[in-house]
């Protein structure tokens, strides 16, 4: 996990434990799954990679980036601006982890399975 903020809210264990839990609900092996990161960066550097990537040049909370799958050596990188965020931080990293699960939740989150998973994966993580 990187930190490029100083939000230091998140800590690298319990990023790994919602994207456990994420990738838990999906059913994917967690033996077999790869290495996945979190970087927190700035609506500067959010912006520009939804430009690059997305062809929307606009802020958002969240962009996930899949590298080699869930079974490859590395699985992704889920990418998050606090200052944007609609939602807590560690529901990004929740929400982030199902789209590397190969989840997409189309123009209405809120009503999409990927909304019930993201707030199954919530409910079993708290502590």
């Amino acid at each position: 996990m990187l930190d490029e903020v100083g939000y230091g809210q998140l800590s690298a264990e319990r990023a790994t434990e919602l994207f456990a839990a994420a990738f838990r609900n999906r059913g994917l092996d967690l033996e077999r799954v790869g290495e996945a990161s979190v970087v927190l960066v700035t609506p500067e550097t959010i912006r520009d990679l939804n430009a690059r990537f997305r062809g929307k040049d606009r802020e958002t909370d969240v962009l996930s980036f899949e590298v080699d799958g869930p079974y490859g050596e590395m699985v992704g990188e889920v990418v998050i601006c606090p200052a944007c965020a609609d939602m807590g931080v560690e529901e990004l990293v929740a929400h982030g982890a199902l789209h590397l699960a190969g989840m997409d939740h189309g123009e209405d989150f809120d009503e999409s399975e990927m909304a019930r998973a993201q707030r199954a994966v919530m409910e079993v993580t708290r502590g």
